[in-house]
């Protein structure tokens, strides 16, 4: 039996079982931490759209809950036929640096051998990286291809018959390699669009944002909004912690809604994450910033080498400006036992600093909830494993003793857009 077989009956096998709802529950409960990537536009943006769990999302399609853990299988499928033997040619060398191939042709080949190879989301990834290889527009080349996806051979559109030149092929047959082996398109194409910010970019390890961690941006600027309004006649701007920057999403999505009203500051303990965000901020910000205006960058956004649990007064070191009015984070909360269960995508190429959350996830949390009373007094916003907001819930109950000695309650917990406990807020007493 060829590999391809192997693909082909396992593909069948994984759309049979996606219809029986009773098997879904029992998938779910074997496959917590399984990824399932795709990808989609929504309201014509590039966005992340529901991941079964928020460090699996590297990608933009609203899937159905109970399908999406069965991707499991799926990627079993794929494992299991490269161990068979591969009596089909590399996915790559579909786009070949010959003459005569056009768009069109070579769009349809590496969707055909994508989907030989088993990537996820097959369609979308030629897309992008046929796009990012044509160098068309990064807000619009997505959309110009995918209209000439549908035509037919015979079509007369200009773009769909134009040919390719070797230095195009040549790049597109790269990028399609590194799709193959799994590499996330935000680390291949190198930006990602994240809440209002188009062409944030993204670099390996820092974690790709997620689509659930813009609905935490949005319960932030929820409580900017309402500071704002009750802050009275004083100018002074609304300062901001944000825990883990990594590529600095959240605090630059803040930061770019509200110049005028935030100042930020990012921790992170990776100086690669450190320099991105603050990378980020020039290319979001700057434009905003200058003598004539009034105040430089590091008034709206800085990022600054350093941990949860070293930013603090109370040792010896750097004296820190604290007075936060809001702290947000989106820590690192994977459980160790955890780890090894994570899809290829993740496990391969994201730092484990900024996925690993110790024994049980919540060794940064910890840190931030015993800093918090020094660094704000008011509410903290965090992202987590869907099994943590009951146990943060428990721990810092309103009027318990932990609650009492650290001085934090929970003051409640959210569910993301696909149903999974995934915010806290906490409130300092």
């Amino acid at each position: 039996m060829t590999a391809y077989s192997v693909q082909l009956m396992l593909k069948l096998m994984f759309l049979l079982l996606v219809s029986s709802s009773a098997l879904w529950t029992r998938v779910q409960a074997a496959a917590r931490f399984c990824a399932f990537s795709s990808v989609t536009i929504m309201s014509g943006r590039r966005r992340s759209v529901c991941s079964y769990v928020s460090i699996h999302s590297h990608t933009r399609r609203i899937i159905p809950k109970g399908i999406i853990p069965l991707y499991s299988i799926y990627s079993t499928a794929r494992k299991l036929s490269s161990n068979i033997g591969n009596d089909t040619s590399d996915a790559a060398a579909a786009v070949q640096a010959a003459p005569d191939i056009t768009i069109q042709t070579a769009l349809n080949d590496a969707v055909k051998a994508l989907e030989r190879k088993l990537v996820p989301e097959p369609e979308e990834s030629a897309l992008h990286l046929l796009s990012h290889s044509l160098d068309l527009s990064w807000e619009n080349g997505h959309r110009e291809l995918r209209e000439i996806l549908r035509l037919p051979s015979t079509s007369n559109s200009m773009l769909a018959n134009q040919l390719m030149s070797d230095e195009q092929s040549n790049t597109f047959q790269s990028l399609l390699g590194r799709r193959i082996n799994l590499e996330p398109l935000q680390y291949i194409i190198g930006q990602w669009d994240f809440h209002d910010l188009v062409g944030l970019k993204i670099k390996e390890p820092m974690l790709c944002p997620r689509p659930e961690t813009e609905e935490l941006v949005e319960f932030v600027l929820e409580e900017v909004s309402e500071l704002i309004r009750n802050r009275g006649s004083t100018n002074e701007r609304i300062r901001i912690l944000d825990v883990g920057c990594g590529t600095g999403a959240i605090g630059l999505a803040i930061a770019n809604r509200y110049r005028d009203e935030v100042q930020v500051l990012a921790l992170d303990v990776l100086p690669e994450a450190v320099e991105l965000s603050n990378d980020n901020a020039k290319r979001f910000l700057a434009n905003h910033v200058g003598e004539k205006k009034g105040h430089k960058l590091n008034t709206i956004y800085k990022a600054i080498l350093c941990s949860a649990d070293d930013y603090t007064n109370t040792q010896e070191g750097e004296v820190y400006k604290m007075g936060f009015d809001i702290v947000v984070s989106n820590p690192p909360y994977i459980p160790t036992k955890d780890m090894t269960t994570l899809s290829e995508d993740v496990s391969r190429y994201e730092s484990d600093k900024a996925l690993c959350g110790g024994d049980d996830g919540l060794d940064i949390i910890r840190h931030i909830v015993k800093r918090l009373p020094e660094w704000t007094t008011g509410n903290c916003w965090l992202e987590v494993d869907d099994s943590h907001p009951s146990l943060i819930a428990d721990w810092l109950s309103p009027g318990s003793l932990e609650s009492a000695r650290f001085g934090v309650e929970c003051v409640s917990t959210y569910k993301d857009f696909c149903g999974r406990d995934r915010f806290v807020k906490l409130r300092v007493l």
